[in-house]
């Protein structure tokens, strides 16, 4: 909550109070200046100072004017403010684009899998629960043939989805998902990387 503006002194008619953006106190500018203190004004605010029909008089003070620089001022300040906020909020959405389209990736191969392996469709939502059960799956982009290819690692050991969804389908835990078998097939990865050695 926003603390309230107070002047510096208590209120003189001599002086018009302006609640400014940057400070605590209410900013006090003189009603009347003399012709050589000008300079001792806020720059922002100088604009606000007219001269006196005899300029040796010095200068009086528009209030009115006072008032749309400090309106203006206090605009430009909130619109800086967000300027500021613009590389955040732009590197967040980034990321989260990244994540969002990391993740359709994983379901996208995990329900794949799990219909080429020959789980019923029906039964394909649940079996992707159990899967993703005390696993962790990520995409490496560095495979060399088309979009990334997702890994999962299970007990710390990794393997490919395929792999995964074979294992679950030859325990006891996956008895009740298999269907009619069929092999999924195979991206390649694991084999590309023996193949390396």
């Amino acid at each position: 909550m926003a603390k309230a503006m107070r002047p510096v002194h208590a209120p003189d008619p001599s002086n018009y109070y302006v609640p400014v953006h940057y400070q605590e106190e209410l900013l006090r500018l003189p009603r009347r200046i003399a012709a050589d203190a000008l300079d001792g004004i806020p720059e922002a605010y100088r604009a606000a100072y007219l001269e006196e029909d005899d300029p040796s008089k010095g200068f009086r003070l528009s209030t009115s004017v006072a008032d749309v620089i400090r309106d203006g001022t206090a605009e430009i300040a909130a619109l800086e403010a967000q300027l500021a906020e613009l590389p955040v909020k732009r590197e967040a959405a980034i990321a989260a684009e990244k994540q969002a389209r990391k993740q359709e990736k994983i379901d996208a191969t995990l329900h794949s899998t799990c219909e080429a392996a020959g789980i019923p469709e029906k039964l394909i939502e649940g079996a992707i629960a159990i899967l993703s059960g005390n696993t962790t799956f990520e995409v490496d982009e560095s495979y060399e043939f088309g979009g990334g290819v997702v890994v999962a690692t299970r007990d710390g050991v990794q393997n490919s989805v395929e792999g995964l969804v074979e294992s679950f389908l030859d325990s006891d835990e996956g008895a009740g998902f298999r269907g009619k078998r069929r092999a999924p097939p195979s991206d390649g990865y694991f084999t590309s990387l023996l193949g390396r050695r």
